[in-house]
């Protein structure tokens, strides 16, 4: 819960998060792969006339984080909340229980992926639309003056907090990039997993 959020510059004002992720697969029981064989992927969410998000996908403020009690975590989670509403939600690994401000970024937002592999490490790319990419850079500007748990992002997905990264420098930009993977193939299953 306590990883390092930082800023890389692009060109253009365009900046590109780089969360360390330790394998989001590992927090969603999937295994870890040392192939680092695999060719790059690209999935552009379907667009959908529903209101639900193609991703079940929310970046979220955290308010306060505390030790979660024996049954406010059942062993099957719940769906994501209503990215409009606050919320309380469970980690990963059922011992935390997070409240978080309505979602700043959801899978609505969401206009690309990409598991690559560059020439320093595996990592899963997530483009923003516009609208997505000002509120991550408005949500990130208020977090990072603010002191902790209020300085972490939440990544929700499939009713549990996947990670919660602390916020060090405002994200100008549209892209996040999440690295930590030891290989294509698991960053490839970081995205099959936002995607199922």
């Amino acid at each position: 819960m306590g990883h390092t959020q930082r800023v890389i510059p692009r060109p253009r004002r365009t900046t590109t998060a780089l969360l360390v992720v330790p394998v989001v697969l590992a927090l969603a029981g999937c295994s870890i792969s040392t192939t680092t064989s695999a060719a790059p992927v690209s999935v552009a969410p379907t667009p959908s006339a529903s209101p639900t998000p193609v991703l079940d996908l929310q970046l979220r403020p955290v308010l306060d984080i505390a030790t979660a009690t024996a049954g406010q975590c059942g062993a099957t989670p719940p769906p994501s909340p209503d990215p409009a509403q606050p919320a309380q939600v469970c980690s990963q690994d059922g011992t935390l229980l997070l409240s978080l401000g309505p979602a700043a970024v959801t899978g609505q937002h969401v206009t690309g992926l990409d598991a690559t592999m560059t020439s320093r490490q595996p990592q899963l790319q997530v483009k923003l639309d516009a609208q997505g990419g000002a509120s991550l850079t408005r949500v990130t500007a208020e977090g990072m003056t603010q002191a902790a748990p209020r300085n972490q992002l939440a990544l929700v997905s499939h009713g549990r907090v996947q990670s919660a990264p602390a916020i060090t420098e405002a994200i100008d930009g549209a892209v996040i990039v999440f690295t930590g993977f030891a290989s294509v193939d698991d960053a490839q299953k970081a995205l099959d997993f936002l995607t199922s």
